[in-house]
């Protein structure tokens, strides 16, 4: 299966050789060795060597020859989200709290990604996840080839994900900090996560933005991406999110609202950033 991208160089400071263009996109060194060797990488129109030089108006054409595995998911029979970007490289989604990231089942048809498949009319690439109660934004890739350049991005913290939330107010918690804490499987619950030595390095950034004397409005940055991390991170300040089902007071809705989401456009030195509204309701919830 051969797959193209075809574009022109917009956003470079100044010239830079293919090689180091390469690194700058962030494709994956396999990926760099195979479009060398099989002369896969043409600026307007021809090869050129890895140490050549582009610029600023040169046209690119890349054609990788791969195999892609892709389970067959059905289309969903109505779509219930809002596209806040596209282009031909990818979807940012502002998702409805309630709704599913991804199908656990080949039958399921009721979550975003199979809403996505019927945009699509083809299988989107979710490059992370929301948990169902979680609203906000989210990115669909549009095709294999920004897979693994968005996941160099989320390792390389390259894309920040920033989160707001309600949370129970603890006056005994500094206003900002950063919780550093690995979390695990709780044994007690497949459900759950909880925090253990045994479990993954996770960080996230906090700030309280204002709060009462029973809530507090919390803004959020997440430095890894374990399930659950902000959940549980809160939890361990005895500050768990109003309306989590797992681990905080219930609610008719579960207060975390993904609203900014910063990162580098693929095949660019561009950065982008998408921000939405807070809900109203969480700063009536948490106002004096």
């Amino acid at each position: 299966m051969i797959l193209e991208r075809h574009f022109k160089i917009q956003s470079f400071a100044e010239p830079l050789s293919i090689r180091t263009a390469l690194k700058t996109w962030l494709i994956p060194r396999k990926w760099q060795h195979e479009l060398r060797i099989q002369r896969g990488f043409l600026v307007n129109g021809s090869y050129k060597p890895f140490n050549n030089l582009i610029n600023n108006g040169d046209n690119i054409d890349l054609f990788f020859d791969t195999t892609i595995k892709s389970q067959n998911y059905l289309p969903a029979e109505h779509i219930g989200f809002h596209i806040q970007y596209e282009n031909q490289d990818l979807l940012i989604i502002n998702k409805p709290a309630g709704l599913k990231t991804h199908p656990n089942q080949p039958q399921e048809t009721q979550t975003l990604f199979n809403q996505v498949r019927t945009y699509l009319q083809y299988n989107p690439l979710m490059i992370h996840r929301l948990d169902k109660m979680t609203s906000g934004l989210i990115m669909v890739g549009k095709n294999p080839l920004v897979v693994p350049i968005f996941n160099r991005q989320l390792s390389q913290k390259i894309m920040q994900r920033t989160y707001i939330a309600v949370t129970v107010y603890n006056p005994k918690i500094d206003k900002q900090g950063c919780i550093t804490a690995n979390i695990g499987l709780d044994p007690s619950d497949p459900r759950k996560r909880k925090i253990t030595v045994q479990g993954q390095f996770a960080q996230t950034k906090y700030q309280i933005i204002q709060h009462n004397y029973k809530y507090a409005l919390v803004k959020l940055a997440l430095l890894t991406g374990r399930t659950h991390q902000i959940r549980v991170h809160l939890q361990s300040l005895k500050m768990p999110i109003v309306g989590d089902p797992l681990y905080g007071p219930s609610a008719t809705s579960m207060y975390l609202h993904a609203y900014q989401l910063g990162y580098q456009l693929p095949f660019s030195t561009q950065q982008k950033n998408i921000a939405i509204a807070i809900p109203h309701n969480f700063y009536q919830l948490t106002s004096i």
